[in-house]
């Protein structure tokens, strides 16, 4: 059984492994997004992520219908800060007529992904659109609140004399979030930690194994995402080309590091040692997948063999 942990002081309990829904919608029908997350469900995974922009703009809607008659069960996290894409029906419209040829060819599957998120655009950030905003995911999302609100992308720049906090606090009190933070690049979450402390209740950013130790942000509760995508090629190409370091590591954690299902494994590990008060969450658009991190977040030695890898990681890194 996953482990469990109080949301963000919202009250909520939800599981510390979460599923990011970026792969929703983009390059996947809706049978499958559905299917992705019936199969995080089934596993175990109660918290799910996701943001108006993704999937061409259909991601929310399609978590939404997941969302029917499990609403009580899970927790949910989306943003306001990246727009959706201008047309973005007409872009589902476009998507479905080249599904066929975008299942037979991954490299048009990856341009489509890549044309869609060039079409986002970046908000504002002043309450009267954040207002807009949060309506509109309330409606996509068929629910009456959200649990985690964050500012995707914001910079302290961004917010140098918005009117968003107040708003933020009025949407929290009236119970349609449960509480808020920003979502960004790690170097602009310092410059908002230090500038715009009041909206930094909770913090998204990438970690992985390869990132090195630095000081982290008292009292915010802090989520990771990319632990296993954001670092994986790196792993696996330096143990494919030195096989006595890969021996050496796999015989300290008690895994086969060339195996990518393990390594992925024990890089989800590592990352859930690394935040131990707070989330990590991964994506993943094939339901093995999904099912493997899920058996390896709950192995008995997890949390020892994640340590054990950040040990290698830091005395490698001397």
């Amino acid at each position: 059984m996953l482990e469990t942990i109080e949301l963000a002081g919202s009250g909520r309990v939800t599981t510390r492994l979460g599923f990011g829904g970026s792969g929703l919608m983009g390059g996947t029908s809706e049978r499958e997004s559905l299917r992705l997350l019936e199969t995080a469900f089934d596993a175990g995974v109660r918290h799910f992520d996701v943001a108006p922009a993704y999937g061409h703009g259909q991601a929310e809607r399609c978590l939404g219908k997941f969302l029917r008659g499990k609403r009580e069960q899970v927790t949910v996290t989306t943003k306001y800060g990246i727009l959706p894409p201008a047309g973005a029906g007409a872009l589902e419209m476009a998507r479905r007529v080249v599904r066929p040829a975008v299942a037979r060819l991954p490299a048009l599957r990856k341009r489509v992904a890549q044309a869609a998120a060039g079409l986002r655009s970046k908000a504002k950030f002043s309450a009267e659109e954040a207002r807009r905003s949060l309506d509109r995911s309330l409606r996509e999302l068929g629910t009456d609140r959200i649990d985690v609100w964050l500012l995707h992308e914001a910079t302290a720049d961004d917010l140098d004399g918005s009117d968003l906090l107040p708003f933020l606090e009025d949407a929290q009190q009236r119970g349609l979030i449960g509480t808020y933070g920003v979502g960004a690049e790690r170097g602009r979450l310092i410059d908002a930690w230090e500038r715009h402390r009041d909206y930094c209740r909770v913090l998204q950013f990438e970690w992985s194994a390869l990132e090195e130790e630095e000081a982290g942000f008292p009292g915010a509760f802090v989520i990771h995402h990319r632990a296993i995508s954001g670092a994986m090629d790196t792993f696996r190409d330096r143990f494919r080309q030195d096989a006595g370091l890969c021996r050496r590591w796999s015989d300290a954690v008690d895994v086969d590091l060339s195996d990518t299902e393990l390594l992925a494994g024990v890089l989800l590990q590592a990352a859930l040692v690394a935040n131990p008060r707070g989330m990590v969450l991964f994506s993943s658009r094939v339901p093995e997948h999904i099912r493997a991190n899920v058996r390896a977040a709950v192995e008995t030695d997890a949390g020892e063999r994640g340590k054990r890898f950040l040990e290698l990681v830091a005395e490698e890194r001397g």
